[in-house]
């Protein structure tokens, strides 16, 4: 589903002819873009309020449930098709999406074959054939700093993390002499000629985070030493659009809809008898709509 900012202005938002459902998912993207948040900024619930996908995101892959799945802690579920890898280990699946009813996310513990989870907790029954879904929140892999247990991710407010992963991978060139590291010991030993370097869940009891900075908190694991690198899966973003959003999209819509949608980037005045448009730019994006939107884009930059 794509996002629409203005889909809950029912006053014609101030724009005559008032805008169109079409025009404003049109004007949702370009702000989705803008922001460098393909997934969006909104986020769904499942029936108990907890926030489980993000709106506009698209799924990687999508599965059907072979059988019935019943609630309850560590739930196998089969599934089609047989894409089931043994890193699926902290893989969320998504499962009716659709109906925000059933809707849930959910933490694979475990995997058994190519066609086989199991899943941490369910808490709704699920029928033979709904959908169990990848990709529907955001993913994220960070680099730790050096001897430090923190990670920042590119985009906030974070409002709930679903699963972290560890690992130890292969450490900075100036760590190593000659392809071994400086430091002999039994993790030393392990990433250099322990082969692909695993990626161990991580218990969210143990982590924090922070919704102003987007920093989260990661301890330290296997002989006490910190990961190298840790894979966030997390929602972020709002149930209902922010003012500074519905208002940078209406720009951006009335803009389009006053050039015909064929003229920006193109040009800057366009004129009709007593008729002027004036755009300031190279796009629907003036200074204005960009200080609305600026404090909302994903940080490219750690």
């Amino acid at each position: 589903m794509a996002s629409n900012y203005l889909a809950n202005v029912t006053d014609g938002y101030g724009i005559t002819p008032p805008i169109t459902v079409s025009l404003a998912l049109q004007a949702s993207a370009f702000v989705d873009a803008y922001l460098k948040r393909p997934e969006g900024l909104l986020y769904n619930t499942d029936a108990n309020g907890n926030p489980c996908s993000m709106v506009a995101a698209t799924p990687e892959l999508t599965f059907t449930l072979s059988g019935s799945i019943s609630p309850g802690t560590n739930v196998v579920a089969t599934v089609t098709p047989a894409l089931i890898k043994t890193d699926s280990v902290g893989e969320v699946l998504v499962l009716d999406n659709s109906t925000a009813s059933l809707r849930e996310a959910c933490l694979v513990v475990a995997t058994n074959g190519t066609n086989q989870v199991t899943l941490a907790n369910v808490q709704f029954a699920h029928s033979v054939g709904a959908l169990a879904q990848t990709g529907l929140l955001i993913t994220e892999e960070r680099n730790c700093p050096s001897k430090r247990s923190i990670i920042r991710v590119a985009k906030g407010p974070i409002v709930n993390v679903l699963s972290l992963l560890g690992r130890y991978a292969y450490g900075r060139r100036s760590d190593q002499v000659g392809g071994l590291y400086q430091e002999m010991n039994l993790l030393a030993a392990v990433q250099t000629f322990g082969g692909p370097p695993q990626w161990i869940p991580i218990p969210l009891a143990q982590c924090s985070w922070s919704n102003a900075t987007e920093e989260m908190w990661i301890p330290a694991s296997l002989l006490m030493a910190y990961y190298s690198d840790v894979r966030a899966r997390y929602i972020a973003g709002y149930v209902d659009p922010p003012g500074p959003i519905v208002s940078a999209t209406i720009s951006i819509a009335s803009a389009i809809s006053l050039t015909g949608g064929e003229f920006a980037g193109q040009i800057k005045s366009l004129a009709a008898g007593n008729t002027k448009i004036e755009r300031f730019g190279t796009s629907y994006f003036d200074d204005d709509t960009r200080g609305l939107l600026d404090p909302y884009k994903a940080k490219t930059m750690f």
